[in-house]
């Protein structure tokens, strides 16, 4: 009967013999590929020679299989996690890297044999402290994602991060309300002054009135006419407008790269961001004009008909309300203001389809503004003045 193969991945019996006359260690494994070779090494002494043999043994066999070991280290895991997960979309992967960051700090010599729920426990609870909240969610989300993998390759039994409990939220303060619409025309009048280059000014400044190019005012009123981000904002492209049927279609936003450059990346957010959004009258006026005058495929253009920087955006709008009482208010405000009035007039679940939410719960959480109503009381409370 033959002699039953190797286990694969796997080494038989470490020999010792002498070659040229230096002590040298030998043994035959089967590779990933299911061969069976022969490996040697040497050393100064005969039990030196077999520790080196099985040291590259070691690697020659985690290599050809890219194995995850109890003797990884955390590092290692995260690298090949975040390997892994290539396909995500580029803002997703550059947030992973940057709580990685935190990871190597904190874990990443760490053996994964080493990994214990306390030990993890205790580092997410310090990323909550030192990081905050948000942080220490998604470095939990991060681990659990890295282990999840290292169990799978059998590194760990069972995964520790299953009983690590995700950071608790602090006591969620009362949120800013979204502007009201006295609001929302004041800053519409001071938007429209900034455009033009009227805006009040102290009586000693002397500078030139000139026009601006910063089109805020048009840019709020699609932001008030839609909801929509200020990266699918500022990557809008005409071929998504549609002014015969007063519609457009949310399909691109504005997204960073690994190294932090800005690009316009072909789909939205979330699956639910592309989407269909009707036009109001005010809005599709402003886009004819704005379409006679075009001189590229960007709706909102900078100056030189490339895409607008986000962050130069918001710096502009920030000078614009600066020593005003709109101070701090943000696009991301607009938002809120057109969910609370769609919720009121269409229900949550239009709201939710109108800013391009996946869930209802971020649409109520975040961005309708909270009103706690009573019951219709008002008759029964009336017979405590008869």
């Amino acid at each position: 009967m033959a002699r039953p193969p190797l286990e694969l991945e796997t080494w038989g019996r470490v020999r010792r013999t002498t070659i040229d006359g230096k002590p040298t260690a030998f043994a035959y494994y089967r590779d990933a590929d299911g061969v069976t070779r022969l490996m040697q090494r040497q050393g100064k002494t005969a039990a030196e020679s077999e520790r080196n043999l099985v040291r590259a043994l070691k690697a020659r066999l985690a290599r050809a299989s890219d194995e995850i070991t109890g003797a990884s280290t955390v590092s290692e895991l995260a690298q090949k996690w975040i390997d892994s997960r290539a396909r995500l979309a580029e803002g997703s992967i550059r947030t992973y890297r940057n709580a990685i960051k935190h990871i190597d700090r904190g874990l990443g010599s760490v053996r994964l044999q080493e990994a214990t729920v306390p030990k993890l426990d205790r580092f997410v609870m310090a990323v909550a402290t030192s990081s905050g909240h948000g942080t220490a969610a998604t470095v939990h989300v991060v681990l659990r994602g890295m282990f999840t993998l290292a169990a799978r390759h059998g590194a760990v039994r069972p995964n520790p991060m299953a009983d690590v409990p995700k950071p608790e939220r602090p006591k969620r303060t009362r949120r800013a309300a979204a502007p009201d619409l006295e609001v929302v025309r004041g800053i519409r009048t001071r938007f429209e002054q900034w455009d033009a280059g009227t805006e009040p000014r102290p009586e000693n400044d002397r500078r030139r009135r000139l026009a601006r190019a910063s089109t805020l005012l048009d840019t709020t009123d699609m932001i008030i006419g839609t909801g929509m981000r200020t990266g699918e904002l500022l990557a809008l492209q005409w071929d998504a407008v549609d002014l015969a049927t007063h519609r457009v279609v949310v399909r691109r936003t504005i997204a960073q790269d690994r190294d932090e450059r800005f690009f316009v990346q072909d789909f939205t957010k979330t699956d639910a961001g592309y989407r269909e959004l009707e036009l109001p009258t005010e809005v599709v006026e402003m886009l004819m004009r704005r379409r006679v005058a075009s001189y590229t495929e960007f709706v909102f253009p900078s100056a030189v008909g490339t895409f607008r920087h986000p962050n130069n955006y918001r710096t502009t709008w920030r000078a614009a309300l600066a020593g005003t009482p709109y101070a701090g208010i943000t696009p991301k405000s607009f938002r809120k203001t057109v969910a609370t009035v769609i919720r009121d007039e269409l229900g949550i679940e239009a709201a939710k389809d109108q800013l391009g939410h996946e869930d209802k719960k971020t649409t109520e959480a975040h961005y309708a503004d909270e009103v706690h109503r009573g019951p219709a009381s008002a008759l029964v409370l009336s017979k405590l003045f008869t």
